[in-house]
């Protein structure tokens, strides 16, 4: 009795998703406006991220003049440990990526 009423109300509710997910179909204008719209986004976002990475780049570039002009000693010793870290992120990194990629057997 119990599970005759489990399965009524679960195929009501079945018919009522069914009834909602009549979805519209846009026309080709507003696939294309749609589209248009994703692209200019994504140009907006890669430009932000270029703007972002140059930015890094000439901050590390500016730090990194000013600690071998300043002070080599220091900017010797921070190349020791980066060198010194470089092969870690190496290794997680290329574990990570062949972790993005495996298939999982069931």
């Amino acid at each position: 009795m119990d599970k005759e009423k489990l399965s009524i109300h679960i195929k009501s509710e079945l018919q009522k998703i069914d009834q909602t997910a009549n979805p519209s179909i846009p026309d080709q204008k507003e696939l294309l406006h749609q589209l248009s719209n994703m692209k200019a986004e994504r140009r907006r976002k890669l430009l932000k991220e270029i703007i972002l990475f140059v930015f890094c780049a000439l901050m590390v570039v500016s730090a990194a003049f000013l600690a071998f002009t300043q002070a080599p000693a220091v900017f010797i010793v921070l190349q020791v440990c980066v060198l010194a870290v470089l092969p870690i992120l190496i290794v997680t990194e290329k574990k990570r990526q062949l972790g993005e990629y495996e298939v999982e057997r069931r």
